[in-house]
């Protein structure tokens, strides 16, 4: 009776332990569960225990649980593989994964990790967004420099003493007229004095 209840047993512990040991736990990731990544992020690769079915996959959420975006989730093997789209800034990031294993159970699970860049290393879309902010002020400080310029060379202008000097053409022009006004009216003088005699 004995040897019936421990051949029971073992027969039960092999069928519900082959079960609970066939599911698909996640067997890697990168990057790791609780990692400080301190390099710019551009894969995700999570590789399970078993060959994965095609529904599975995985999100990635920042430490507001806002999804961001990747490339599309694909799967080779036993790995679920996706490019992350845009640099990640510091801070707190977690992959949600979902799959499906060759054994059919679903299961999900998540590896978060931590966005630790160092200071000097800035995500390649900022370094772009400072240049054209510099490239703008650069602008725009040549275009005051440009404008002080000609206000400068305005004043010179308005200052300058040799455009004070009178030219002949500042004399000769009133000189004329007035010449041309006497003769006329000696003219009409002379006229109407020898209609009087």
């Amino acid at each position: 009776m004995l040897n019936k209840i421990i051949l029971l047993s073992s027969l039960l512990f092999f069928l519900f332990g082959a079960n609970v040991f066939a599911h698909s736990h996640l067997e890697d990731s990168t990057p790791k569960n609780g990692e400080i990544v301190t390099e710019s992020l551009k894969a995700i690769t999570l590789t399970f225990e078993t060959v994965l079915e095609p529904t599975s996959s995985f999100t990635l959420f920042d430490e507001n649980n806002i999804s961001i975006p990747l490339s599309t989730v694909s799967i080779s093997g036993n790995q679920l593989i996706a490019n992350v789209e845009n640099n990640l800034l510091n801070g707190t990031y977690n992959i949600h994964w979902k799959i499906i294993g060759e054994d059919g159970h679903p299961l999900e699970g998540d590896v978060p990790f931590t966005m630790q860049l160092p200071e000097n290393i800035t995500p390649p879309e900022q370094v772009e967004t400072e240049e054209l902010n510099t490239n703008v002020t650069t602008a725009e400080t040549k275009s005051a420099v440009d404008t002080e310029t000609v206000i400068k060379e305005q004043a010179t202008e308005a200052n300058d003493p040799a455009l004070d000097e009178p030219k002949i053409m500042n004399y000769v022009l009133p000189a004329i007229i007035g010449l041309i006004m006497v003769l006329g009216f000696g003219s009409y003088w002379l006229i109407f004095r020898r209609k009087q005699v």
